[in-house]
């Protein structure tokens, strides 16, 4: 190894990932925790405060990449799979928001991370709430998109059906694509990523999803609970929404500014609820407006 490779956090990875980085300048790495998970992360070194990019739940790390190749910060980066999802090691429990959020807490401390901003999108923008909440000193800012607090129990119903539906495995990378959410606004190259990053191929010859069924499942119901009791943000926030968005409705967004009363808002234009992956441009443009207007975008 170079110089460079040791200072990197973490190990390597054993083999390849399943795509590699869309440039040369990110890692991927993996690095055991406190807590025992054993989570792998995307990273890149940099000047300036630290931005921690949180994933949606079911999807991996890598939704971020369009949009972190778009922001291209100086910042030092991280953006994590949760424990049980995508190339992270799985735990013998479901993992649930708790269980996240001691994982997310403590990859911040092993990266020597004494302050940071937060980029969150759906489950991840839930998670950055709460981490602002549990946090205040640490958490300099966030940027919360389509959080997901109090989830609609059709929204849950309709993704335990997806779940039982998608376990069953599928024959092709077009069945797969046929079964994702919320896919209609991607490009071709964003939903060939998506394919490349987010399946696996298990030994019966069948394609399926890189997650751990129980703990996705523990995750959404989480999410269908009254939150706002422990959420009690400070920083600046940034709250926007899909513009299309099916899951998160206008009234959920109402409650979300009502309950962050200094947050700003937005609309992503032309996207549902995948938001780094159905306008990730804009999704980087949101977002490093923001950080640009709080002093802590390093260009």
């Amino acid at each position: 190894m170079d110089s460079q490779t040791d200072a990197l956090p973490g190990r390597a990875f054993e083999g390849l990932p399943p795509r590699d980085p869309l440039d040369e300048s990110w890692a991927m790495r993996r690095i055991r925790l406190s807590t025992g998970a054993d989570i792998a992360f995307t990273f890149r070194s940099g000047t300036g405060l630290p931005l921690l990019c949180l994933t949606a739940n079911r999807t991996t790390r890598r939704i971020f990449d369009f949009v972190l190749a778009d922001l291209d910060p100086r910042n030092p980066v991280c953006a994590p799979d949760y424990r049980g999802l995508g190339e992270s090691g799985d735990m013998p429990a479901a993992a649930d928001l708790d269980d996240h959020l001691d994982d997310i807490e403590d990859l911040c401390d092993a990266l020597g991370w004494e302050q940071f901003a937060v980029i969150g999108q759906a489950t991840g923008a839930t998670l950055a709430l709460l981490l602002a909440t549990r946090l205040p000193d640490r958490v300099v800012a966030l940027a919360a998109g389509d959080a997901a607090v109090s989830l609609r129990a059709d929204v849950f119903d309709l993704f335990l059906q997806q779940v039982e539906r998608h376990d069953r495995g599928f024959a092709s990378r077009a069945e797969a694509l046929a079964e994702t959410p919320f896919r209609a606004a991607w490009s071709d190259v964003v939903a060939a990523h998506w394919l490349d990053t987010a399946l696996r191929r298990d030994s019966d010859g069948r394609l399926r999803w890189r997650y751990h069924t129980p703990s996705i499942v523990a995750t959404q119901r989480a999410l269908t609970e009254d939150l706002w009791p422990r959420i009690h943000v400070r920083q600046p926030t940034l709250l926007f929404h899909g513009e299309h968005c099916t899951v998160i409705d206008a009234d959920a967004m109402r409650t979300a500014r009502k309950n962050i009363p200094q947050a700003r808002f937005a609309t992503l234009a032309g996207a549902n609820h995948r938001l780094t992956q159905d306008a990730p441009a804009e999704f980087a443009r949101l977002v490093g407006r923001f950080l640009a207007e709080e002093g802590l975008l390093s260009r």
